[in-house]
């Protein structure tokens, strides 16, 4: 059964300086009116501020074009990328609801009550990106890009070619050869919008990778053509 309302990550008692770490790097960096965000970093977090599906799906579809894949190809690309991703969507909001940990909004507004003494309320802090009305742990938009970028490389190779468009930032794009920088980005990028703790974002990284690993050893392998 879900809890609710959210309540304070554990690590704020059984981890306090983990927590205080996070706390603070949200606090400080995920601000609506940061000072300690750079420029740089506030593109990178609207960049990923938008619809990850369709962000995949976009970047996807210039796949086929960029790799000139026939149809075969390219429907199995699809399938092992979404069916993946859908799992791993699954799996997320198996755990938003069963652990219910509030956002950086909650904990910054309420830090008073965390039992955490080295953490400060800020009761007017905002985020730069509004909260979604769901719990943060684990971050939904990491999951995706860890699980889509992760079956993509089983697909394609290690060296991706992709590039993004923003559902957010209108005409921003960019590109990654490496998965592992996209999600490198991706982690940072929730946290600097304000609305992750960098735990909800890195489980969400390791859970999307691992999901793609078991996924590509039990489904969507190759076969050989006949003519």
């Amino acid at each position: 059964m879900s809890r609710w309302p959210p309540s304070p990550s554990p690590w704020s008692q059984r981890s306090p300086r983990r927590y205080t770490r996070e706390f603070a790097e949200a606090k400080a960096l995920g601000s609506a009116t940061s000072t300690a965000r750079t420029p740089a970093q506030t593109d990178v977090a609207l960049f990923f501020s938008g619809n990850a599906a369709v962000q995949v799906n976009t970047a996807l579809r210039d796949q086929v074009a960029r790799r000139g894949m026939d149809i075969v190809d390219a429907a199995r690309m699809f399938a092992a990328v979404d069916m993946t991703v859908l799992d791993a969507l699954i799996v997320t909001w198996q755990a938003k609801l069963d652990r219910a940990y509030w956002r950086p909004i909650t904990a910054v507004q309420l830090a008073d009550t965390d039992g955490n003494p080295a953490t400060a309320a800020d009761p007017a802090w905002t985020p730069l990106l509004t909260t979604p009305n769901y719990p943060d742990y684990v971050s939904g938009y990491n999951a995706v890009i860890a699980a889509s970028s992760r079956a993509l490389e089983h697909v394609v190779g290690a060296r991706l070619n992709l590039t993004l468009v923003s559902t957010a930032a209108p005409g921003a794009t960019r590109h990654y050869d490496s998965g592992t920088a996209l999600r490198g980005d991706v982690v940072d990028a929730r946290i600097w919008l304000g609305i992750h703790f960098r735990t909800a974002d890195t489980v969400a990284r390791t859970l999307g990778i691992d999901l793609a690993d078991w996924a590509a050893r039990h489904y969507f392998r190759p076969t050989a053509r006949h003519g």
